[in-house]
């Protein structure tokens, strides 16, 4: 993901989050048996290239990208430095790092109803009542579709603490490969890479670090860092 023997001293340099934004192993033999079904089929949707792919870089241009970012809610795009070019990316460019090319038939994941979201749970069988989405809990799942959320959360979530829930928003990715739907997934993880950047622990540590190894490529290859 990084690599650090290209990195120079420097005191700018941040360690990556553990246990978040994970390479996904899609064989699905590496997973209990009454989860093959369904990493089968992940194996072949459209979040293969999200769940999978990183770029080795160097720990001083991730740091720097990482902790000089901002988010321009007016213009959608996040600014940051690379060495000494001031560079930007967009939601249309991050989308197409992770394969995402522009669909004008996405499905916005905005416009999918909380009711929708609860009748897809009570589907799978989840065990209790839900009223808000704040009480939903992964463990309520049978055992294959709480594995199935924890594949997905470990993967694609900017989170990596209190994984037996998630936003609203995070939920519509699995709404989206349940019903196969044409979903915008891009959208979803543009915004967890927004939030990454709301980290509590930003100045100490990269949140959602496979992600911006992904960014800090891109940059790196079009400024010929």
């Amino acid at each position: 993901m990084a690599d650090s023997s290209s990195v120079h001293a420097t005191s700018h340099i941040l360690p990556i989050r553990p246990q978040q934004s994970l390479i996904i192993d899609l064989t699905p033999q590496v997973y209990d048996a009454f989860m093959f079904p369904i990493m089968e089929c992940l194996k072949y949707s459209p979040l293969v290239p999200a769940l999978t792919k990183v770029e080795t870089v160097p720990m001083e241009c991730l740091s720097q990208i990482f902790s000089t970012a901002h988010y321009d809610k007016s213009v959608d795009r996040i600014f940051f430095d690379i060495l000494d070019h001031k560079a930007s990316i967009s939601k249309q460019r991050f989308c197409s790092l992770l394969e995402f090319e522009p669909d004008e038939s996405r499905v916005n994941p905005e416009s999918i109803p909380v009711g929708q979201l609860f009748s897809m749970f009570y589907n799978m069988g989840y065990t209790e009542i839900l009223t808000t989405v704040t009480k939903f809990k992964k463990s309520c799942l049978p055992p294959q579709w709480n594995g199935f959320f924890t594949v997905l959360f470990k993967g694609l979530s900017e989170r990596s603490a209190g994984s037996d829930g998630a936003s609203r928003l995070f939920m519509t990715i699995l709404y989206g490969l349940y019903h196969d739907i044409n979903l915008d997934y891009g959208s979803v993880l543009w915004q967890q890479l927004i939030q990454s950047l709301a980290s509590t622990s930003r100045h100490s540590e990269i949140s959602y670090a496979r992600f911006w190894t992904l960014v800090t490529k891109w940059v790196m290859d079009k400024y010929h860092v």
